[in-house]
């Protein structure tokens, strides 16, 4: 009963209003009863009745003005108050009176109106938040894109100098095969256009087994011409494994890189191994005297560098061992002809430019043509060896042994002149003499006539030069051969010699 009048203002204002009222109008029906009892005592009934009828109808006029009134505007503002709590900002409760109602509710509809602007701008502010948030988002995607850009702009520009020195370095390499000027190209490219302060160029010498440091840069010069063994140090391991070798911190490793380079030092030592057709023609051995010198990058761009110096040093000695076969004879390993008239033209120019003398001398095997009917070719070829091998060791290193053609050699005696030749000649002579030649059959005994020209008391023309030492050994086999005879006036005139037209041949193309 209690929570039906508290739920409803209409029935608290009856309640308020009606209570009193009824209260006050029985009091005065009651007095009235008192008063006209003996008079009129039935009038208090009728006096009650009007007041209860009076009473039900101010009630009921109170009630339904407090309806209209009252109740219904709030109860509108209530449901404003609601919907705005349910995030409805828009609506607005009705405000028609002038009342103190009407001004509540013009009051609720302002206040809403600023909660309305309040949310609004909160609206906008979380939408500027969320563009704002979104716009630093997209700035950091795009920093880290022109970072991803300028890393990749940078790794194009390096690739792009790496190479453009790659082609600059195979063109400047692809342009001598001259071994020696090949490694001081290397040498001068790697050290002071790449800038590596100190390597060594390591190449294989197949002979002795070993590595040797044909080129260095950035350390000292004596160092030139060391010796590496297989396995030992960064280069020797490098070349025997075929692997590239980066040691970044050379410190406690065993195989102690870089010693002899580095003089103590320590840092980074990187070993590339030179590849040429599946074979390793030698290592480059870079240094640095810092840990971890060498990034992944830069190895592999080391390596293309390796691969062309490989190739440029694979042409080079593939050039000079043909260059070799081309003035080397195939039987004993001496000088060709083609190579002694190379020399012999030089030596002409140093006696005209210095003013000395020099000598050729022609060696003849005497007999040998029965030599070989009697013992074989093969036995002939081990006596023309020999042969060979005995002139070569007789003489200095600066004059020059070379096989003329069958069983005939010559040789090239700088700062000779006709009594120094013929002494030499001489020895010469009684070398082979007193040699025991197994493959000459019993006896064991071979022969050499021997016969010289000097320039230029001679000739001083090629051709004429060696024609003169040809006639001298004519003379020395007319003599009984096993002689040495130099070169005297007239001995090119012998109606019995026949001139070597090989000589003219030889000097002058084209000559009959």
């Amino acid at each position: 009963m209690l929570q039906l009048l508290r739920s409803r203002l209409g029935r608290k204002l009856l309640l308020a209003v009606g209570v009193p009222s009824f209260a006050v109008g029985a009091a005065g029906v009651a007095w009235l009863h008192f008063e006209t009892r003996g008079v009129a005592p039935r009038i208090w009934t009728y006096a009650l009745g009007y007041v209860v009828v009076v009473g039900l109808g101010i009630s009921a006029i109170l009630l339904v003005a407090v309806s209209v009134i009252v109740e219904r505007p709030l109860a509108r503002i209530v449901e404003a108050l609601r919907r705005a709590e349910h995030g409805e900002f828009l609506h607005r409760a009705p405000a028609g009176g002038d009342d103190e109602i009407g001004d509540l509710a013009r009051s609720f509809n302002t206040a809403l109106a600023a909660i309305t602007d309040l949310q609004t701008g909160r609206i906008d502010d979380a939408r500027s938040m969320a563009f704002l948030r979104r716009e630093l988002e997209l700035k950091a995607e795009l920093e880290a894109q022109h970072r991803l850009v300028d890393e990749a702009n940078r790794q194009l520009e390096g690739r792009l100098r790496e190479l453009t020195l790659l082609f600059d370095l195979g063109r400047t390499w692809s342009s001598t095969l001259d071994l020696a000027a090949l490694l001081h190209a290397v040498t001068d490219l790697v050290g002071r256009t790449l800038g590596y302060e100190a390597f060594a160029l390591f190449l294989v010498d197949e002979r002795a087994g070993d590595l040797v440091a044909a080129a260095v840069f950035g350390v000292e010069a004596s160092l030139e011409g060391t010796r590496v063994a297989p396995e030992q140090g960064a280069a020797g391991w490098a070349w025997q494994r075929r692997e590239v070798l980066l040691v970044r911190d050379t410190r406690g490793d065993p195989r102690r890189p870089g010693e002899r380079f580095m003089r103590g030092a320590h840092g980074s030592v990187l070993a590339i191994p030179m590849m040429h057709q599946g074979e390793c023609v030698g290592v480059l051995d870079f240094f640095r005297t810092r840990v971890d010198a060498f990034g992944d990058g830069e190895v592999r761009f080391l390596q293309s560098v390796a691969s062309q110096a490989a190739m440029a040093i694979a042409n080079a000695k593939l050039h000079e061992r043909t260059v070799a076969l081309t003035l080397t004879d195939a039987l004993t390993g001496l000088h060709n002809r083609r190579s002694l008239f190379q020399r012999l033209e030089m030596e002409i120019e140093r006696s005209e430019r210095f003013a000395h003398a020099f000598s050729v001398a022609l060696v003849d095997v005497d007999r040998f043509r029965e030599l070989n009917e009697a013992q074989g070719h093969l036995a002939g070829d081990t006596v023309l060896r020999e042969v060979g091998a005995l002139l070569v060791g007789a003489v200095p290193r600066v004059n020059t042994v070379s096989r003329w053609g069958g069983e005939e050699f010559a040789l090239l005696l700088p700062r000779a002149d006709t009594a120094g030749a013929r002494q030499l000649a001489e020895s010469l002579r009684g070398l082979v003499h007193d040699h025991h030649f197994a493959a000459a059959g019993p006896g064991g005994r071979v022969t050499i006539s021997v016969g010289i020209a000097t320039y230029p008391d001679d000739a001083r023309e090629l051709p004429a030069l060696v024609d003169c030492a040809d006639a001298a050994l004519f003379a020395a086999k007319k003599r009984g051969r096993d002689a040495a005879v130099a070169y005297a006036p007239g001995m090119r005139d012998n109606p019995a010699r026949r001139r070597d037209v090989r000589v003219t041949a030889a000097v002058e193309p084209g000559a009959p």
